[in-house]
C-alpha cells in the first residue's frame, strides 16, 4: 500500500501513525451501533475462575492445550492442507469482486455516486481534492487496494490520507467481510456496511491532521 502510494521515503511514520489511528477507530466503533448492541454476554473471560489470576489461568490453559497438542510435523502438515483449501475457496471470490470493482471504478459513477456520502467529510477534513477522496473512500467497500489505485498520482495529503483509509477500514467485499459471515458472528451484511462507513468517516476524520502535520514536519 504505501508503496504504490509513494509513501516509502516516510514508511516508519506512516505504519506507527497508521497502526496507531487503527487502534483509536477500533476503540470507536465497537462503543458504536451496531457493534456496541451484539451480544458478547459469553466471553472466555466468564469463564476464568475468580479465584485465579489470569496470567496464572492462561499459562495453565497454554500447558494443556499444548499437553493435548499433535506432534509439530503433523501439525504443519495440517495447517498446510487446510491454508491451501482457504485459498483455493477465498481467491476466486477475491479476484472477481476486485476485477468488478475495478471496472465499476473506471467505467462507472457507482462509485462517484456512493462517494457523494463522504464527500462533506472530505470538505470538513480539508482535503486538496474531496471529491477524489470521496470516490476513492467508497471504492474500498470493494477491495482495500482500489483506493490506492485511484489515489496513485494525487498529492501527498490525499494519498497518505487513502493509505491510512484502505487500512484502517479492514472490511471489504473481497476477502474479509466474507470470512466473517463465514464465522458464527452473528452480524448482517448491512450492519457491517454500517460499520464499514462508520470506519472510513471516522478515519478520514482523524487521519487528516496527522496528514497535514507530516507535511508540515517534513517540509520544515
Amino acid at each position: 500500500m504505501a508503496k504504490t502510494l509513494g509513501l516509502m521515503e516516510i514508511w516508519n511514520l506512516f505504519f506507527w501513525s497508521t497502526l496507531v489511528l487503527t487502534f483509536v477507530v477500533t476503540a470507536i466503533t465497537v462503543r458504536l451501533r451496531p457493534l456496541a448492541r451484539l451480544d458478547d454476554s459469553k466471553t472466555v473471560a466468564d469463564e476464568i475462575p475468580s479465584d485465579l489470576p489470569r496470567i496464572k489461568q492462561a499459562v495453565n490453559e497454554g500447558l494443556q492445550i499444548a499437553d493435548k497438542s499433535e506432534p509439530v510435523l503433523s501439525s504443519i502438515i495440517n495447517n498446510l492442507k487446510e491454508g491451501l483449501l482457504m485459498a483455493m475457496s477465498i481467491l476466486p471470490s477475491i479476484m472477481s469482486v476486485g476485477l468488478i470493482g475495478l471496472l465499476l471504478a473506471k467505467y462507472t459513477p457507482v462509485f462517484e455516486w456512493l462517494g457523494i456520502l463522504f464527500y462533506p467529510f472530505a470538505w470538513i477534513a480539508q482535503m486538496p481534492d474531496p471529491m477524489l477522496v470521496a470516490k476513492a473512500s467508497a471504492t474500498g467497500l470493494a477491495e482495500m487496494f482500489l483506493p490506492a489505485l485511484i489515489a496513485a498520482k494525487s498529492d501527498f495529503i490525499t494519498r497518505f490520507v487513502i493509505g491510512q483509509i484502505s487500512i484502517s477500514s479492514i472490511l471489504f467485499f473481497s476477502a474479509s467481510i466474507p470470512c466473517i459471515l463465514s464465522t458464527e458472528i452473528p452480524i448482517s451484511v448491512k450492519q457491517i456496511v454500517v460499520v464499514w462507513f462508520q470506519r472510513t468517516v471516522l478515519t478520514l476524520l482523524l487521519s487528516s491532521p496527522v496528514a497535514y502535520a507530516i507535511q508540515h514536519f517534513a517540509m520544515s
